[in-house]
């Protein structure tokens, strides 16, 4: 009520001010303020005034205006939902966001669900705790990971007993676990391309917490130069500050850098699930709105792990917005009917994409300009992709085999 009363009272103290100088200034009944007949005293008609009326006045050139270049409106969806906009302030605490803590006691993390149901919005939650066997995971003796990849302990273990996180040694990469089992693939409405929904049965893996960045690719590409190698493009954006994603990374660039470091691309099914989760959700945090921190628009580009909002299930960063990203698979408009077709009592089992291009040169990018739907897919020309295309790795681990250090699939970038 203090702030309302001051402007309250700034704007009764304007009125009054207004009125007053109305009522000095108008006397002429010209609308002029301050004019010649201000203060009750009319124009002179005599002759002299009347010779001063024909006075021409000097003749100004008009000033030419540049005109200025049209502004383009962009669609509405490229503009960015204020709504999506929250400022984070000292004096309300009702959210946080909370950056991990390596050294918290085990059994402290909870899981904050909004329920299903009629009537039921995002004020309204469920806590549920970890389980007792995730509590007391402990790590699996006879599980190695391959040469040249380290487990971060203070991450913890899955209850298969595998770390939760590790570190790519040659590229200092983390990258998080996403365990074998079935997920949601594709979507019921949308893009025909991305339709019809299915589920699909697929091996443990990790992948990259968010995209290489530039800082990592120049580094790459700097050590093959000196191998006197084959030497890759530099990054389109390799102007760009070291923690940006590198983009316009054609894939053969793409998939030589992953085996160098002793990776692979992701399958596509493998990077929807690192970013939707199991019950496939719309977007990585789930199937509410976003709220980020500062403006944000789709297809806006930087540096990576920018938004905390933006963070899938397994901890992966960055799926929804920021660079799209290369898959392995050859890319196909009806690519999710063809996987359907081999479904085993409802569910997708080992399948990995066309076998032969179906579209010449064009292998999957996953992301969106426009949107932040994880389920968005497309295809862009092996060679010459698009300015906003960029990476991420996975290593792959298979069920009966957890120290496979070698693609489920030919791997050939030709």
């Amino acid at each position: 009520m203090h702030l309302y009363s001051k402007t309250a009272g700034f704007q009764l103290w304007g009125l009054l001010s207004l009125l007053t100088l109305l009522s000095t200034g108008c006397g002429d009944g010209g609308g002029r303020v301050g004019g010649p007949g201000a203060g009750g005293k009319t124009a002179s008609s005599s002759p002299a005034s009347s010779s001063s009326s024909n006075m021409q006045a000097p003749q100004l050139k008009p000033r030419k205006v540049k005109p200025q270049p049209k502004q383009k409106t962009q669609p509405a969806e490229l503009q960015g939902n204020p709504d999506d906009h929250f400022e984070v302030v000292d004096y309300v605490h009702n959210y946080q966001i909370q950056k991990p803590d390596p050294g918290r006691v085990t059994g402290e993390e909870f899981a904050v669900m909004k329920p299903a149901g009629p009537g039921l919005n995002a004020s309204t939650f469920t806590v549920v705790k970890p389980e007792a066997t995730e509590e007391a995971a402990q790590p699996d003796a006879g599980f190695k990971l391959p040469k040249g990849f380290t487990a971060l302990k203070e991450y913890g273990y899955s209850a298969e007993g595998l770390p939760r996180r590790i570190r790519c040694d040659r590229d200092y990469s983390e990258m998080v676990l996403v365990s074998a089992g079935v997920s949601i693939q594709g979507a019921k409405t949308g893009d025909k391309n991305a339709q019809p929904q299915f589920s699909i049965l697929q091996d443990t893996f990790y992948i990259d917490v968010h995209e290489v960045t530039l800082e990592q690719y120049r580094r790459w590409r700097s050590e093959m130069i000196a191998a006197k190698g084959k030497i890759p493009e530099p990054a389109g954006n390799d102007q760009a500050n070291a923690s940006y994603p590198a983009m316009g990374i054609a894939y053969t660039d793409a998939i030589n850098y992953a085996r160098t470091m002793g990776k692979q691309l992701p399958l596509e099914t493998q990077w929807e699930k690192a970013a939707r989760g199991e019950r496939g959700f719309d977007y990585p945090w789930g199937d509410g709105r976003p709220l980020w921190h500062k403006n944000r628009r789709p297809g806006q580009i930087d540096a990576v792990k920018s938004f905390p909002g933006d963070l899938s299930p397994y901890g992966a960063y960055d799926m929804a917005g920021n660079a799209r990203e290369w898959c392995d698979d050859w890319y196909s408009p009806t690519a999710y009917q063809s996987a359907l077709a081999r479904s085993d009592a409802g569910v997708v089992r080992g399948w990995t994409g066309p076998k032969l291009p179906v579209v010449p040169g064009e292998r999957v990018a996953r992301g969106s300009r426009d949107s932040w739907k994880a389920w968005k897919r497309g295809g862009e020309n092996m060679r010459t992709p698009s300015a906003d295309v960029g990476f991420r790795c996975v290593l792959n681990l298979s069920s009966g085999e957890k120290q496979k250090d070698k693609t489920t699939r030919p791997a050939n970038a030709f």
